[in-house]
């Protein structure tokens, strides 16, 4: 029989996985769960992985290193139930040839729907108007209300996030503009976009909504150059990664109270008390709930489970990743 090893803390199996995950599991071959609280014992760790045939692992699991590689010769696969991967794999690991899997796409679909129900919520009004009315105002500004209909939404890197943005947004009368310089217009037609440079996308744009990953070549690509541009109204929305905003750029545009802006990342986690994001009445703060925080993290350990069937029955992995494009992925 083959040795599967689920390699996770025991928080974060409760988190990701049920019952009956395992039960499935267990229908392909032996089953070894880890019963550790962390990573500390590494002789234990060596023993529970050792000549596993497939690893699981989740959220904070350490490096699949060479050492963990050698007691694994038989390994035909890493299935991540997380997303980003690239904390997972030690250098040796692109020597092995050894797919890795991961959840990630599992994950933009909840940051995807958070980000549509932001986008409307704030072309709606809804997170202002509420407070409007309980200090006594009633419709005087119905007229900045803005339907989700004939507007222009732009969506910055066409990721897994991103894509899924897309395709929710199809079932909408909107246009859709998309900067991403790893694709081009043709592949940004191909899912249903037009492509375009980032100035244009902040000018042109009444919701802006960042997906970029986490890489150098973001680091505060909203900024004080581009962020001028934005157009009276408009909201920008983040719901990716922190480092894509210069803040004090984002808070010095924020202060004259063009546009909104809805960050579900915010610079430090919890912000600071007296950061200014927390005063400004066109700031909306969420404490990163934009993808799976409770129930939703179950979606990770279902498709953990779906990618060892298809594994087992030989079949193709659908969330193989593509290491040569590692350094452009989160």
């Amino acid at each position: 029989m083959s040795k599967i090893a689920v390699f996770s803390t025991t928080m974060q199996l409760k988190k990701i996985f049920e019952d009956v995950h395992f039960e499935r599991l267990a229908k392909l071959g032996d089953l070894y769960i880890y019963d550790k609280p962390d990573y500390s014992d590494r002789e234990y760790i060596l023993n529970f992985i050792k000549d596993s045939d497939l690893i699981i692992t989740a959220w904070g699991a350490p490096k699949i290193d060479n050492e963990i590689l050698s007691l694994c010769p038989n390994l035909r696969a890493i299935i991540h139930a997380g997303g980003a991967i690239k904390a997972l794999l030690d250098s040796d690991f692109f020597t092995r040839n050894i797919p890795i899997s991961t959840s990630n796409g599992e994950l933009a679909k909840g940051v995807a729907e958070s980000t549509l129900a932001i986008m409307i919520a704030a072309c709606k009004g809804m997170f202002t108007l509420p407070n409007e009315l309980r200090n006594g105002l009633w419709s005087e500004n119905r007229p900045k209300v803005k339907d989700f209909y004939h507007i222009d939404i732009g969506i910055i890197s066409a990721g897994a996030i991103g894509r899924h943005v897309i395709k929710l947004l199809h079932n909408f009368e909107v246009n859709i503009f998309v900067y991403d310089p790893t694709l081009t217009a043709e592949q940004i037609r191909e899912l249903g976009a037009e492509k375009c440079e980032l100035s244009e996308l902040m000018a042109k744009c009444d919701v802006i909504s960042i997906h970029a990953p986490n890489i150098p070549a973001t680091d505060n690509m909203i900024n004080a150059e581009n962020l001028p541009l934005v157009r009276d109204g408009a909201v920008i929305i983040n719901t990716a990664r922190p480092n894509s905003i210069d803040d004090d750029a984002l808070i010095a545009e924020l202060s004259k109270n063009r546009f909104m802006a809805v960050i579900d990342v915010p610079p430090k986690e919890p912000l600071p008390l007296d950061h200014p994001y927390r005063s400004l009445p066109n700031v909306v703060l969420f404490p990163h709930i934009g993808g799976a925080v409770s129930n939703g993290c179950k979606r990770m350990g279902q498709f953990a489970v779906e990618e060892a069937e298809r594994l087992f029955r030989g079949e193709e992995l659908r969330g193989t990743v593509d290491l040569s494009r590692l350094s452009i992925m989160a």
